[in-house]
């Protein structure tokens, strides 16, 4: 629900209401993105306990993304996982992504869970 959307809803309830579902709003928002991290760190965790070598045709593992992560990006920025400079400047910023492998110079994303390539 974009924000106007939210605040027009927000504004037709009493003030008390409306900031109590405000907070608990937010407080949700604040428990996934904990949740998300949780989840990024122990795909790091896996990542890094696990050799990985590139395969022949498909490439090599370039980033792990926690899936909540990877779609909270790409509604964020319809297409951005395809954004060379995006992928780049998101490994900077979020090095538990950051897989090491070699291979073939082709790049792929999984997002865990479905175990295929986006």
């Amino acid at each position: 629900m974009p924000n106007d959307e939210l605040k027009d809803l927000l504004s037709d309830i009493p003030s008390d209401l409306a900031e109590g579902a405000r907070q608990e709003l937010a407080t949700q928002w604040e428990e996934k993105a904990i949740h998300a991290e949780a989840r990024q760190a122990a795909i790091a965790a896996d990542r890094a306990s696990t050799p990985l070598n590139a395969v022949d045709g498909i490439g090599y593992l370039d980033m792990s993304v926690d899936s909540q992560i990877y779609h909270w990006w790409n509604a964020k920025l319809p297409g951005c996982w395809r954004d060379k400079a995006f992928r780049s400047w998101f490994k900077k910023n979020f090095p538990t992504t950051v897989v090491k492998s070699g291979g073939t110079g082709k790049t792929m994303i999984l997002m865990p869970g479905l175990g295929k390539a986006a």
